[in-house]
C-alpha cells in the first residue's frame, strides 16, 4: 500500500520531464509537480507492483546526480576561466605600460643622436616597426614566449636578407621572457641596419653568421655572436649613436648583459652575453631552430 498521499499519476509526467532533460526540477518554478526526485523518493512508499515506477524514479535519482556533477564541474570551470582572464588582463597591462616606456625611450634617444629631422623620422620609423613586429604575437596571447630564432630572422628577413643564402643562423632553442624581447629586437634591429647600410648586406657576397650558446659555469650564460664577412672594410664610427648607446649601457642596464664590439677590417662582430636566468629565458632545449 501507498502512504503519504503522493499523486503517482502526477509523480510520472514529473519523472517523464526529468528523464528527458536530465534535471531534478520541473522547469515552471514552484508547484507540487516541482518536487525534486530525491524528495520523492523520501515521501512515498512503493509496494512491490510498482517495479516499473521505482526504476524510472532510479533512472531519474541517477540522471539528477548527474547533472548536478556536471553544474558543479562547470562552476568549477568558470571560476577558472575568470581567473584566467583576470591574470591574462594584468599580464596584458604590465607588457603594455613596459612597451610604451620603451617607445618613449626609443623616441628621445632617437632624437638626442639624429642629424636631422629626416634621419629622426626614418630611424624611428624603423625601430617602431622592429618593436612592432616581436610584439605583435605578445598582445595576441600575453603569455606566448617569442624564440631567439624567430625574433633574428625575421628581423634580417625584413630586409630580405634570407637564411641560407646570405645569413647563416645556429643555436639551441631559446624561448625569451617578455622583458627581453624589446630590448633584443632593438639590438639586432640596429645590427641589421648598420649591415644594409655600411656592412656585409651592402654586398651580394656579403655574409653574417648568427650563433648563439650556453656557456656554463657558476653563472650560466646565454651568448650570441654576430659576425659580418665579406662587407667593406670596417672602422670604428667616430660619433657615438643610437646603436652604440643601446649596445653598450642599455642592453647592461636592462639584461645585465656583456657586450663586445670588434670593428675589424675584414668585418663586424658584435658578442653578447645574458645571463642566463627565468627572468630572460622562458626555456632552452639541445634542439637547434
Amino acid at each position: 500500500m501507498r502512504s503519504n498521499a503522493v499523486d503517482f499519476g502526477q509523480t510520472g509526467v514529473v519523472l517523464d520531464e526529468v528523464v528527458r532533460t536530465g534535471t531534478g526540477l520541473v522547469r515552471n518554478g514552484p508547484h507540487p509537480l516541482g518536487l525534486s526526485v530525491r524528495r520523492l523518493l523520501s515521501e512515498a512508499t512503493l509496494d512491490a507492483n510498482d517495479t516499473d515506477l521505482r526504476q524510472r524514479l532510479q533512472k531519474a535519482t541517477a540522471r539528477a546526480d548527474e547533472a548536478e556533477r556536471q553544474l558543479a564541474d562547470a562552476e568549477r570551470h568558470c571560476a577558472a576561466l575568470q581567473d584566467e582572464k583576470h591574470q591574462l588582463v594584468g599580464e596584458l597591462q604590465h607588457q603594455v605600460r613596459n612597451l610604451l616606456a620603451v617607445v618613449r625611450s626609443v623616441a628621445r634617444r632617437s632624437g638626442e643622436t639624429s642629424e636631422s629631422v629626416e634621419d629622426y623620422a626614418m630611424y624611428l620609423d624603423g625601430r617602431l616597426t622592429a618593436l612592432a613586429r616581436v610584439h605583435g604575437a605578445m598582445v595576441v596571447d600575453p603569455r606566448a614566449k617569442l624564440g631567439l630564432h624567430t625574433l633574428i630572422s625575421d628581423e634580417l628577413l625584413s630586409y630580405h636578407a634570407k637564411e641560407g643564402e646570405q645569413v647563416d643562423l645556429s643555436g639551441p632553442r631559446i624561448l625569451l621572457q617578455p622583458q627581453a624581447v624589446s630590448p633584443l629586437a632593438l639590438a639586432f634591429h640596429e645590427l641589421a641596419t648598420n649591415a644594409i647600410k655600411f656592412g656585409a648586406l651592402t654586398r651580394q657576397e656579403g655574409r653574417i653568421n648568427v650563433s648563439w650558446q650556453r656557456e656554463d659555469g657558476p653563472e650560466p650564460r646565454l651568448v650570441m655572436t654576430w659576425r659580418e664577412r665579406g662587407g667593406p672594410p670596417v672602422s670604428p664610427p667616430e660619433r657615438r649613436g643610437f646603436s652604440l648607446t643601446l649596445l653598450e649601457r642599455v642592453l647592461p642596464y636592462e639584461l645585465q648583459a656583456e657586450v663586445s664590439l670588434d670593428f675589424a677590417p675584414t668585418g663586424l662582430s658584435c658578442t653578447i652575453a645574458l645571463p642566463l636566468t627565468a627572468r630572460i629565458v622562458a626555456e632552452e632545449a639541445n634542439l637547434t631552430n
